[in-house]
């Protein structure tokens, strides 16, 4: 027979075996806590480690351009000769554009949607260094198909996760193809390469003394070399080749955009002796430079970096002439102000 007390005595001892809304409100406050004290501990270190395989991936690239300058004492800079807008010329034949981009120098086929600056894996110089698998058929207009797009991922930045990168700038990276949110899918690379190397007065005046109608892939070959004998001369430590993205977006624009992988305008770029390393402009650079003028670019500077030698701030050359090198931003779509970097 059980006693009736007993019978308490159990029920008691089950309730006490369960949480109160209280306790269970508590527990979930704690571990609430726990996880804002430890998710920006976890964010720093996702982004260090990013940040590391970034810097890599640079060092890779920069022993290929090492390879490339000793096999053929060119730069991995380029200008490419094109009947407009964007239609190969043949060998023997003259075209009517000269065309630069900010990534010939290496990666994967660019993507099919883009028109104007469409490049494909045999014509990036840098490949061959780095990859086996590279196609040798020279490009005949038609865009490549998928299966001949093969991955090149030492070009592409651990942050390129094809999210859309950096969109919290408010800035489409992508804007040549905005249907595609990877700049490594859609331009074969996320770092970009140095643009203004260019508006070096010597490079402006082999341009005007040698690039004169008709065009032809002789002149364009005579004009290419000779850059490359002009940067030689230059600090090799202090030019760099390429960087991330956001690198290049901040000096075309002159805006403090935070880098791939940090909170500050820090980036990362590897250099014509084949080093890399962390790359930062900071408010003083910005304020050196000025205003942006648009439809034109000048050459950039900063703490052991810079793009170019010797140039004329006001945009012209020794001669007078206007630097033949605009810098349009096309679709207007420049970082708006006051964006936040995500925390």
């Amino acid at each position: 027979m059980i006693r009736p007390s007993s019978i308490r005595l159990r029920s008691l001892r089950r309730a006490r075996s369960a949480f109160t809304l209280v306790e269970l409100l508590v527990v979930i406050g704690i571990i609430a806590l726990l996880i804002a004290i430890l998710l920006p501990t976890l964010r720093k270190a996702q982004m260090a480690a990013q940040n590391a395989a970034c810097l890599s991936n640079l060092r890779q690239i920069g022993q290929a351009t090492t390879m490339y300058r000793q096999d053929t004492g060119r730069i991995p800079w380029f200008f490419i000769l094109r009947n407009y807008p964007w239609q190969p010329v043949a060998d023997n034949a003259s075209g009517n554009t000269l065309w630069w981009t900010a990534f010939s120098h290496g990666g994967k086929t660019t993507h099919p949607v883009i028109s104007v600056g469409y490049i494909d894996d045999v014509s990036k110089p840098l490949n061959k260094y780095l990859y086996k698998d590279i196609y040798s058929e020279s490009w005949t207009g038609a865009r490549a198909t998928a299966d001949k797009r093969q991955p090149r991922d030492v070009f592409r930045c651990p942050a390129d996760d094809g999210t859309g990168m950096a969109s919290y700038t408010g800035t489409p990276l992508t804007y040549l193809g905005p249907s595609v949110q990877s700049p490594y899918e859609l331009y074969g690379t996320s770092y970009m390469s140095n643009r203004g190397f260019m508006y070096d007065k010597e490079i402006v005046a082999l341009f005007n003394r040698v690039m004169k109608p008709p065009l032809t892939h002789d002149k364009v070959n005579y004009f290419n070399q000779g850059i490359s004998r002009i940067v030689s001369k230059w600090n090799q430590s202090e030019t760099y080749v390429a960087a991330d993205l956001l690198f290049i977006w901040a000096m075309f624009y002159h805006a403090n955009i935070p880098g791939a992988h940090s909170r500050e305008n820090a980036h990362n770029g590897v250099f014509l002796d084949g080093h890399a390393k962390h790359v930062y402009i900071s408010r003083q650079n910005l304020s050196d430079w000025g205003p942006r003028q648009i439809g034109r670019y000048l050459p950039k500077y900063g703490d052991g970096w810079r793009e170019a030698r010797n140039w004329d701030p006001k945009g012209g050359t020794a001669a007078g002439q206007g630097n033949p090198f605009p810098a349009w931003d096309p679709w207007g779509s420049g970082p708006r102000e006051g964006f936040t970097t995500p925390q």
